[in-house]
């Protein structure tokens, strides 16, 4: 949409309706803004690991770490698991799909190739119509050429 802005220095003038100087200021970054939104949060994530692992080792009995690596194996054995039986109900009602379409193709495609074969017959007639004035009057004249040539031989090769 466009609007017409006048002020004291101009009459009027058409600008479009969103003013582009804000909009390249809301464009630029802010120096702060890179350090806060993403180097402090990656490593606040890395000292946290960090904190994880050095408290995996100091603290916890060998018998604890055990049930840890178990729960862990547990807690990625479940996706995998959910994962694997969504995929296998997907390629299930796939193979049934795939089912009914072997089922239901062939009457289909039968009714396909009879509408294809009666285009084909009309198209035949209408272009053998289009093309007999041209190939009856070249025929004949062949055939005239033929019964008084000099050349008895009626096969002859052009």
């Amino acid at each position: 949409m466009i609007e017409i802005c006048s002020n004291q220095w101009t009459k009027a003038r058409i600008i479009p309706c969103y003013n582009i100087v804000i909009m390249e200021e809301k464009k630029k970054v802010s120096r702060g803004s890179e350090f806060w939104q993403i180097i402090f949060p990656a490593l606040i994530g890395l000292a946290l690991i960090g904190f994880l692992c050095v408290w995996v080792v100091i603290g916890v009995n060998p018998g604890e770490l055990t049930r840890f690596a178990e729960i862990s194996t547990v807690l990625l054995v479940i996706p995998v698991i959910t994962l694997s039986l969504f995929s296998f109900i997907i390629l299930g009602f796939l193979i049934y799909l795939v089912q009914r379409l072997i089922v239901g193709l062939p009457p289909v495609t039968i009714k396909i190739l009879e509408f294809l074969d009666k285009v084909k017959g009309v198209v035949k007639k209408v272009s053998e119509t289009i093309v007999q004035p041209v190939i009856s009057p070249a025929a004949i004249a062949t055939g005239i050429r033929n019964l008084f040539s000099k050349n008895g031989n009626r096969y002859r090769i052009e």
